[in-house]
């Protein structure tokens, strides 16, 4: 009798356990050491193809902020380097920011010359919930084409964000999967 009370334990914390170990983010600093900064020493854009963003990570901005700030634009300010209507701001020098949607999410220095002339701004893109699907970085196959020359289907290569939108696993969750399955064994419950 008393082994159903730790049974369900067990099973609360195994719960408890696999759904944390599902949310738990990525914090990534922009710019890695040198941070966010306009004296054109980091390539944001290399920098972001290096990334792998899921929604609920953090982008953490570190910056003087006498000197820049980090807005959250649209894809045309983005592209022009408009500062004029920002959907966010952030000023405080070290600035943490959720991402919570997939798709592209664009952010600028808005100190005039910034995004412009030093490269001030980045793209990031951010893989949503489904992975494996079309339009998600994994390569699409078609079937055999009818002119005779090529009996083999065709494989097209995934789109240019690949890099980008590649899953990554979760190793803390089948570590804490292969713990509760080894207690549950030791205890006989399985």
């Amino acid at each position: 009798m008393t082994i159903m009370p730790s049974f369900k334990f067990m099973i609360l914390l195994f719960l408890a356990m696999a759904f944390f170990g599902h949310s738990m983010a990525a914090h990534y600093q922009v710019g890695d050491a040198a941070g966010w900064t306009g004296a054109g020493t980091v390539d944001y854009a290399f920098w972001a193809f290096g990334h792998h963003f899921r929604v609920g990570d953090y982008l953490d901005f570190k910056y003087n902020p006498q000197f820049h700030n980090v807005m959250e634009v649209s894809k045309e300010d983005f592209e022009s380097c408009n500062s004029s209507s920002p959907i966010l701001t952030y000023t405080t020098g070290h600035d943490s920011v959720e991402l919570t949607s997939g798709g592209h999410h664009y952010f600028i220095c808005g100190t005039p010359g910034h995004c412009k002339a030093a490269g001030q701004k980045v793209d990031i893109f951010v893989l949503g919930g489904n992975s494996g699907g079309p339009g998600d970085g994994s390569p699409s196959i078609s079937p055999p084409n009818d002119d005779g020359d090529n009996d083999s289907p065709s494989i097209s290569p995934p789109n240019d964000n690949s890099a980008s939108l590649m899953a990554r696993p979760n190793f803390i969750s089948l570590k804490w999967l292969y713990l509760i399955a080894n207690i549950f064994l030791v205890h006989g419950l399985l």
